[in-house]
């Protein structure tokens, strides 16, 4: 231990310099700008390039210092977004997510949506809502509806042999929407939906019981929400042979998005089925074996079209169904047009294998 007046010594020279670093550090990112911008402005070769340059200098000063941070911006004015997260395609496994969907269910705010934090943050959001829901089109654009319908089970004549409905009804495609989500609206998932209704149907007679209910206003009751209408669907279609919950993937670049088919870019498919520890379901080998079959026909007759099956440790609500699958079309990255042929082709591909199974 040092005397009184070393320690004092050594920690004034230690403090010094602590500080004389952050100095250079700071002086270096200040002169750092000027001198970007010099650069910028040099390049310019005429008096019209030279005023669009220094119009754009306010835009360089904040691209400098928050380039590729929005987030993180947002984030910092309202510290309550650090706990938002938009999830995908998962049912509340672990202690956290349930603290944070029970915390949501007492204050009446949906934490997992960005959307409905920043509205709780900043009531005027409120009162600044859009004029109309906006519902994706079948092209793949959108069109101002004066409310969201509920959402009705139909079918032709007679009962549906294949169930669909969307869990996830606000997951769409951001290379057409712009964005990966449409909180409380329809998303590209109920277009792609619908397609594959209306290839199954249309094309090959297979009678469809869909339906196109919000599931996830509060995204983490998702699948409670959707049970129910799972349950309604067989209950007036107890004949079903498949029962599908459309939604598409995400954290996949763009490369990972796309599969060649006929010469076409195509949303690729993958197959999820869920496993549990905490309950072990009736149909959970059942549903396996059928995405597996769901998987090999796809890649027999359309090449590179799945991914596969992948098996995650949730319930998706399958033991309602022994032929109960989750399917992703496509990924976040994908258009709503790729992710529709896509969906026909998936629609052959259910057909082969009902007419296989009798």
């Amino acid at each position: 231990m040092y005397p009184a007046p070393a320690g004092r010594f050594r920690h004034t020279r230690a403090g010094r310099a602590y500080k004389l670093i952050a100095l250079v550090i700071a002086l270096t990112g200040i002169l750092s700008v000027p001198f970007l911008l010099f650069i910028q402005v040099m390049g310019a070769t005429t008096l019209t390039e030279l005023k669009e340059t220094a119009g754009k200098i306010p835009e360089g000063l904040m691209a400098v210092f928050y380039r590729q941070e929005p987030l993180r911006i947002l984030q910092s004015a309202v510290p309550a977004l650090r706990w938002s997260n938009p999830g995908e395609d998962s049912c509340p496994a672990n202690l956290s997510q349930t603290l944070l969907d029970s915390l949501g269910a007492v204050i009446r705010v949906n934490l997992r949506s960005p959307t409905m934090v920043l509205r709780s943050q900043m009531p005027w959001l409120v009162m600044s809502a859009p004029p109309g829901v906006m519902a994706v089109s079948r092209s793949g654009g959108a069109h101002p509806v004066d409310t969201v319908p509920a959402g009705k089970a139909s079918a032709l004549s007679g009962e549906g042999l294949v169930i669909i409905y969307n869990t996830h009804t606000g997951e769409t495609y951001s290379m057409t929407d712009r964005v990966e989500r449409l909180d409380g609206r329809h998303g590209g998932v109920v277009t792609v939906a619908a397609a594959l209704q209306e290839a199954l149907e249309g094309k090959y007679g297979i009678k469809v019981a869909r339906s196109d209910r919000i599931h996830d206003t509060n995204y983490g009751t998702s699948y409670l929400d959707s049970e129910k209408t799972a349950r309604e669907l067989l209950a007036a279609n107890p004949n079903a042979k498949v029962v599908f919950d459309i939604h598409r993937d995400a954290a996949k670049s763009r490369e990972q998005s796309v599969v060649k088919v006929n010469g076409e870019n195509v949303a690729p498919l993958l197959f999820i089925t869920g496993s549990s520890t905490r309950k072990l379901f009736a149909g959970l080998r059942q549903n396996y074996s059928f995405a597996l079959r769901l998987s090999a026909k796809a890649n027999e007759v359309y090449p590179g079209l799945s991914l596969g099956v992948k098996v995650k440790s949730s319930h998706y609500n399958q033991y309602l169904h022994p032929h109960a699958v989750l399917v992703e079309i496509g990924t976040s990255n994908n258009s709503v047009e790729e992710a529709v042929r896509s969906a026909v082709l998936f629609a052959d591909v259910v057909a082969r294998v009902i007419r296989e199974e009798g």
